[in-house]
């Protein structure tokens, strides 16, 4: 099993699960879009951004895990409304199938919209399901503000793997593929700085738990940072539930000095 990026091609962390992750390593970042292939049908979640030089990798790596048969993507999923996720969509469209359908947030739904695509968007609730595949199924669990109210997670049942979007994420310049001893210091940097709710974080963090109560996982993946295999999960369940978030703000509040009452 691969440990680091591939500059070019698609790596399969999972049976029919690829990750089609690209670096921008000057602002230590990543976007991980990842493709779930079952038989015929597939699945894209958060297909990346319209820069041509991430999107150039991402068609490159989708071309090769569906060699060349990109018709098979019957399903978009985007699991929030930001552009380093989103503006992708209408660029991929025309090699997806005629039949296409975007998935996003119903609260995300009013700005998803406005990308310029034409695939029918369809608004997904919290429990609602999709079943693709040979019965292949993925249940969504609204995490309101985390970062936006209409922010989710994808739970694939069948892989028990929960496609995490910014819950999990980190910051990394590195091309390590799989989390290692210093991803909670990378996890609380970037977590710390773009949720602002530390009750939307308990909030989602809790329904993750439920999911694994329920259904059990063995992976998680996020939009950006590294993917966490199963035994490694409580150490960052851990680390994400002492993470102190909104720290700007306080910052800010006591340079102007304002006097923050409550949350």
């Amino acid at each position: 099993m691969a440990e680091s990026y591939n500059p070019t091609d698609p790596i399969e962390i999972a049976p029919g699960v690829f990750h089609l992750g690209v670096q921008d390593r000057p602002n230590s970042f990543n976007n991980i879009p990842y493709l779930i292939v079952d038989g015929n049908d597939a699945v894209l979640i958060d297909p990346g951004s319209a820069k041509k030089e991430f999107f150039d990798v991402v068609l490159g790596k989708l071309q090769k895990a569906l060699n060349g048969d990109l018709k098979k993507i019957k399903h978009i999923i985007v699991q929030h409304q930001d552009p380093d996720l989103c503006a992708a969509i209408p660029l991929v469209e025309p090699y997806c199938s005629p039949d296409l359908t975007v998935h996003a947030p119903l609260e995300s739904k009013v700005l998803v919209q406005h990308y310029g695509f034409k695939a029918k968007l369809h608004p997904l609730d919290d429990g609602d399901t999709l079943v693709f595949g040979n019965n292949h199924t993925f249940v969504f669990a609204m995490t309101p503000y985390c970062h936006f109210i209409g922010s989710m997670v994808t739970y694939d049942v069948n892989r028990k793997i929960v496609f995490s979007s910014d819950a999990f994420g980190g910051f990394t310049g590195m091309t390590d593929l799989y989390a290692g001893p210093d991803y909670p210091i990378q996890l609380t940097s970037f977590l710390g700085q773009y949720l602002g709710s530390k009750r939307a974080l308990e909030y989602a963090l809790k329904r993750l738990e439920q999911v694994a109560e329920k259904y059990g996982i063995d992976m998680i993946c996020p939009q950006h940072g590294c993917v966490i295999k199963k035994e490694q999960i409580p150490t960052y369940l851990e680390a994400a539930h002492n993470l102190h978030v909104g720290g700007e703000v306080d910052a800010l509040a006591a340079k102007h000095g304002i006097k923050l009452e409550g949350e």
